[in-house]
């Protein structure tokens, strides 16, 4: 970054621009004839996504000639914004805890600057929405982070599994699921090399389309791991006829029918 901007560098500093107390003009190799300076009111804005690279590599040179402000995913942010188009649906409740438990426990396995950001979960406007989320942008990008290990994966998405794939939660709708291949069902005989293995794959129901959206939300609420009084209660409102799911199929009968 430092090559691109060249000369350039010194004349962002504040002291250094047009009008200020130690105003420095420069002549650049193109424009020899011409001194160029940097007026005061020019602002220069940059991003960069901490997962990809760290800011601590950064040239010091003209990292002080910047102020850095960090943006973390802010569940706030996520939940006024579904709010404002989801009144009072528990769909609302269950996208921020997903997002908030799905980040603390990235936190947990990897680190910080890897979780997941709130602008995934912004078009969500039902429980399909919020699977195609999850097949389409969670599960790869977690793929990615962990180099394709499953045990972490499916830590993160609340259905852990141990060395041998045996479930080591209550959740009963696990989005990944494991399947044990025998050495001897597989192969026909006893290998010296090789030994039992587990594979792991996302559920086909979850990846289709035609989960319901009581076993969307079951699935979703799983995720969570909560206690099985909250488990109910939570599945109850998401499930009833006040639902978004539901509004959007009454909506879509024939006008003549609502008469």
């Amino acid at each position: 970054m430092s090559k691109i901007l060249g000369e350039l560098i010194t004349l962002l500093e504040p002291d250094k621009r047009l009008g200020a107390d130690n105003e420095l003009r420069l002549r650049l190799p193109y424009s020899p004839a011409h001194r160029f300076s940097v007026p005061p009111n020019l602002h220069i804005l940059g991003t960069m996504n901490t997962a990809d690279r760290s800011i601590a590599l950064m040239d010091v040179a003209l990292r002080r000639r910047f102020k850095f402000e960090e943006l973390m995913p802010d569940a706030k942010v996520l939940g006024e914004k579904l709010e404002e188009k989801l009144q009072d649906d528990p769909l609302v409740g269950l996208v921020v805890d997903l997002f908030n438990t799905l980040n603390k426990r990235i936190r947990f396995l990897y680190d910080r600057d890897h979780q997941l950001g709130h602008s995934y979960f912004l078009n969500v406007n039902g429980l399909e929405d919020l699977r195609l989320v999850f097949v389409d942008r969670v599960i790869p990008l977690l793929q990615e982070y962990f180099y394709g290990d499953w045990h972490k994966i499916c830590a993160v998405l609340g259905c852990p599994y141990s060395e041998d794939g045996q479930k080591e939660s209550d959740n009963d709708y696990p989005i990944v699921e494991a399947n044990k291949f025998g050495e001897e069902d597989t192969l026909g005989f006893d290998h010296d090399e090789y030994e039992d293995r587990v594979d792991f794959e996302v559920s086909p129901d979850f990846l289709g389309d035609k989960m319901t959206d009581e076993d969307l939300a079951s699935t979703f609420l799983g995720v969570l791991q909560i206690e099985v009084e909250k488990f109910e209660a939570r599945l109850a409102k998401l499930t009833s006829n006040g639902s978004l799911s539901d509004k959007k199929e009454e909506d879509e009968k024939d006008p003549e029918d609502n008469q």
